[in-house]
């Protein structure tokens, strides 16, 4: 399983209220989970989850920890333990978005489509309504919105982001990390947040990449990615198959291999 989907999935899993636990407890926490980060990125899940299991141990009610050890057994395609970790969660944290979202995401991995629908319906119920006021409500608003998606209701969700798009004070890389966020959902096939993993399946070279890419920006195709040859002034463009449909309705010819063929 691909690393990026369960960042995806747990973009927005915000860190819960704690009981209070000693400061000589929170400092240990603390290195334990840097330790386990770190394990991590060095690609030694074992340890990374040794160090999540024992940080656990000090404090049951770290709920962020125990999401995090949750990416360790998707990491792992031991999805068993992952749901056996979840339901080990306070259950105050039972009745919560972060909850459902999480549970729609492992029924998602093991391919119980409906189940995790109707998690992230649950979700849903449980989520606030973004108001956006300022920069910071841009990550929740997409979060909802992403829900809204993943329930299957993402006209609702686009028309959200298209309305936001609207306001003035929004920078350039707000208007990118919206749009971007506005096109996968636009483009959704129904196949969960796997779907938003950005890959490689069509490829189209050009030699004019700037008037490409625009036309592709206008009609809203994330590019997956784009590599250049300097020998032939030719530029390759990866998308995902789900904006084929797109590419189809802009007559844009696409050649018969992609990258990884």
């Amino acid at each position: 399983m691909k690393n990026i989907t369960y960042i995806i999935l747990l973009l927005f899993i915000a860190s819960s209220c704690k009981k209070s636990i000693s400061e000589a407890d929170k400092k240990s926490v603390t290195e334990l989970n840097e330790k386990a980060v770190e394990y991590r990125m060095n690609g030694d899940l074992e340890n990374a989850k040794s160090s999540y299991l024992k940080a656990i141990e000090i404090d049951q009610s770290d709920t962020s920890i125990r999401y995090e050890l949750i990416g360790v057994y998707i990491e792992q395609d031991s999805l068993e333990k992952a749901f056996q970790v979840l339901e080990k969660v306070p259950d105050e944290q039972k009745e919560t978005e972060y909850y459902y979202q999480v549970k729609g995401g492992l029924y998602e991995y093991d391919g119980q489509k409906q189940k995790a629908i109707n998690s992230y319906k649950k979700a849903l119920e449980l989520i606030d309504k973004p108001k956006v006021k300022d920069e910071m409500d841009l990550m929740p608003l997409v979060n909802y919105a992403m829900l809204e998606t993943l329930s299957g209701e993402k006209e609702k969700a686009v028309n959200r982001l298209n309305k936001t798009l609207e306001l003035n004070w929004l920078t350039e890389s707000n208007k990118e990390y919206i749009t971007t966020f506005r096109n996968e959902f636009e483009f959704y096939q129904g196949n969960g947040t796997l779907e938003f993993d950005p890959k490689r399946d069509i490829l189209i070279k050009t030699t004019n990449s700037d008037s490409l890419k625009s036309i592709l920006r206008e009609n809203h195709i994330n590019i997956s990615g784009s590599t250049s040859s300097k020998r032939n002034d030719t530029t390759e463009i990866y998308l995902s198959e789900k904006y084929r449909t797109g590419i189809n309705k802009l007559n844009i010819k696409t050649h018969p291999n992609n990258g990884y063929k």
